[in-house]
């Protein structure tokens, strides 16, 4: 009699082994890009990782209506135009991803992506387990029109090297189709755009443990987070920041093209209005008392994609807490008119496919927001 409890316990343990083993081997999100947040785009939403724009590409918030984000509030995504000339440039043109997997095994990637009829059609995926040498993954062919195909998926789990890898970058590049570029869905042209949402890095756990790489000198000063290039609207706001780790306090000064900037002594540099005087590349220097390193450069530019151009907006108080928004129109275009709380929080859509230059808003009380509108 006294043997059953224990005996019901150990049926429920073993009930309980298959629910362990598969939370077990279940897809855990190492990174994560939703695009959402317009003011710095390449800034992953989770985890950690570095996201750059290769050969050139001009980048620019676009719709994400139609993709696998689940976003029902501001729903963007990274639209890339400016791609190579006919017959150059193969595999140079794209994105890259520049992150750890070190605890994860199986990694997947998944993206969702929407073709213009005049964007490349092949999109190569290169990686890299080294941190140097590219070796060819696959290869999608799109398809040109105003829709997403979801959930692209490039499966690294049968390639060893890429689990538990501190140094894993994988590439999204167009590439040519046979001897030259072939449009999605008709004549190939430097205009055409490829819309990248929902990017994401998955695996499952491998219980690996990351390693110190400074172990027997934890107090070796190192930027852990480099400052990111950015695009803004003209007038609208950016903020740079770095992370750095070290013993004792850490100083900052942020130089705008190698010349320190008066009072930006702070762990993030944020700019409310960009002007073309902001524009350049930043760097910051983190020192402590036993030294001092200097970041990778960021720069700072507008948006200069033609189909999706910020325009200045006047706001004017109304009536019972309301503002009147008003902008200069043009025949034949309509805008899209966005809030941000703060001028780097939450971007917010207020109203798309306007053909007139005003808009009454009102706004919630308690904070301080800033809005922009987009010509298409």
């Amino acid at each position: 009699m006294q043997l059953q409890p224990i005996a019901r316990i150990f049926t429920l343990l073993l009930a309980a082994i298959p629910i362990l083993s598969s939370l077990l081997c279940a897809q855990q999100p190492i990174v994560l890009w939703d695009f959402n947040q317009t003011n710095n785009l390449l800034r992953a939403t989770s985890g950690t990782a570095t996201l750059v724009v290769l050969g050139g590409l001009r980048t620019a918030p676009a719709s994400g209506l139609g993709s696998s984000d689940p976003s029902t509030n501001a729903d963007f995504a990274l639209q890339l135009t400016g791609f190579p000339k006919q017959g150059t440039g193969a595999q140079s043109a794209g994105l890259e991803i520049s992150t750890s997997t070190v605890g994860f095994q199986s990694v997947v990637l998944k993206f969702d992506v929407r073709a213009t009829s005049t964007a490349s059609r092949r999109l190569q995926v290169l990686y890299s387990t080294d941190g140097q040498t590219l070796k060819a993954g696959p290869v999608f062919t799109l398809n040109g029109g105003t829709t997403f195909t979801n959930g692209l998926t490039v499966d690294f789990s049968t390639i060893p090297e890429v689990a538990n890898q501190p140094e894993f970058r994988v590439r999204l590049v167009s590439d040519w189709d046979g001897d030259s570029y072939v449009g999605a869905a008709g004549n190939y042209s430097t205009v055409g755009t490829w819309r990248i949402d929902h990017l994401r890095l998955m695996g499952v756990s491998s219980g690996v443990q990351p390693v110190d790489p400074n172990p027997e000198n934890p107090a070796l000063l190192t930027i852990t987070g480099q400052p990111l290039s950015l695009q803004v609207p003209v007038g609208g706001g950016a903020l740079f920041r770095v992370a750095a780790k070290g013993a004792g306090p850490l100083d900052y000064q942020w130089c705008l093209n190698g010349q320190p900037l008066s009072g930006a002594t702070r762990q993030e540099l944020r700019i409310a209005q960009v002007s073309r005087d902001h524009l350049g590349l930043y760097t910051v220097r983190v020192s402590h008392a036993e030294g001092s390193v200097l970041s990778e450069e960021a720069s700072l530019s507008f948006l200069t994609d033609p189909t999706i151009r910020p325009v200045r907006v006047e706001v004017v108080p109304g009536p019972q807490g309301s503002i009147r928004l008003a902008w200069p129109t043009r025949p034949g275009s309509t805008y899209s008119v966005l809030r941000s709380v703060g001028w780097d929080g939450l971007t917010t859509v207020l109203a798309k496919g306007i053909t007139g230059g005003s808009l009454t808003e009102n706004p919630p009380p308690g904070e301080q927001f800033f809005y922009w509108v987009q010509v298409q």
